[in-house]
């Protein structure tokens, strides 16, 4: 190998993007690259898992013993280069050990039942995930959403839902929270909940039956008799909600697209629909709006107001 590639600070360039494209031509023509990108490929490969980074850090450790251990290279790989390496790895794991996040996501009509650090309990709704810390829950009570929940926390339990709209803070309560691009509302079911957001200068308190909802920033409040959240008894129940959010709902639920191109989805839906039928789930939205409905390859829907002249 050629004695520039050996300078202290070429590997770190080269792994930040930072060698000239000259530099980079003679490194990759050179007979050690390979092993150098393997080593690289490797440490990248931490970032990926999201359940078991243990086991990948010590998988990732076996084989590079094995490249090490390998009689059949031609030439040696010099030992600088495993200490290089055992750097990288040491790097990657002390970030990852210290920082393990328990990820739990649902896919199409799918719904997850996850028990939090404090034994608070939380059901996952379609398409939906949650992180948290387990390790770090004494210091760090924080739970991030994207999706639908349903929260039942334990009495004397305390931790915020994180949101990348607003924030909940929670008490010994059962709420309910959707958190998704321009839709964020929140529904108490017992106890009492403090929601802050970007669009309000002060916090909100819900107390059992109170919702709180912001649709394109415009702020939402009122109140409702209902014990339960409706989608863990499989239905998803709607109040004056945009029908395009409906329309998310039923994609998750059912693992279907549609073409909206003909409606105005910003009108507001109240009503419901069953996660068991397809088709009785798209009678019942669509027929109130006075919209018709096409089913095209089984999972495809076109969408066309009934009075439509196309």
């Amino acid at each position: 190998m050629e004695e520039n590639f050996l300078d202290d600070t070429f590997l770190a360039r080269w792994i930040s993007g930072d060698l000239s494209a000259k530099e980079l031509e003679a490194f990759k023509k050179s007979s050690d690259y390979h092993k150098f990108n393997k080593i690289n490929e490797g440490a990248l490969k931490l970032k990926i898992p999201e359940y078991n980074k243990e086991v990948a850090f010590c998988e990732l450790q076996q084989r590079l013993e094995q490249e090490k251990a390998d009689k059949e290279v031609g030439k040696r790989i010099p030992t600088w280069v495993y200490s290089v390496a055992a750097s990288v790895l040491i790097a990657f794991g002390l970030f990852y050990f210290l920082n393990l996040q328990s990820h739990y996501q649902t896919g199409f009509g799918e719904q997850l039942a996850v028990m939090l650090p404090d034994n608070s309990k939380v059901q996952l709704n379609a398409n939906s995930q949650i992180d948290f810390n387990p390790k770090g829950w004494k210091s760090n009570k924080e739970v991030k959403l994207v999706g639908e929940a349903f929260f039942d926390v334990e009495k004397g339990g305390a931790f915020k839902v994180l949101t990348d709209i607003g924030t909940v803070e929670v008490l010994g309560t059962e709420f309910n929270v959707i958190a998704r691009q321009n839709f964020f509302e929140v529904q108490c079911y017992q106890g009492r909940v403090e929601v802050n957001s970007l669009n309000t200068k002060e916090g909100t308190l819900l107390t059992e039956g109170k919702a709180f909802r912001i649709v394109n920033g415009v702020v939402e409040k009122w109140t409702f008799t209902n014990k339960k959240s409706s989608w863990l008894l499989g239905e998803s129940t709607f109040r004056n909600t945009p029908l395009y959010q409906v329309i998310i709902a039923l994609k998750n639920q059912f693992n279907v697209t549609f073409n909206t191109s003909k409606i105005d989805t910003n009108k507001k839906f109240t009503g419901g629909f069953t996660h068991k039928n397809l088709k009785l789930a798209l009678i019942t939205v669509f027929e109130t709006m006075n919209i018709t409905y096409t089913i095209k390859d089984e999972n495809k829907i076109i969408l066309v107001n009934k009075d439509s002249k196309n």
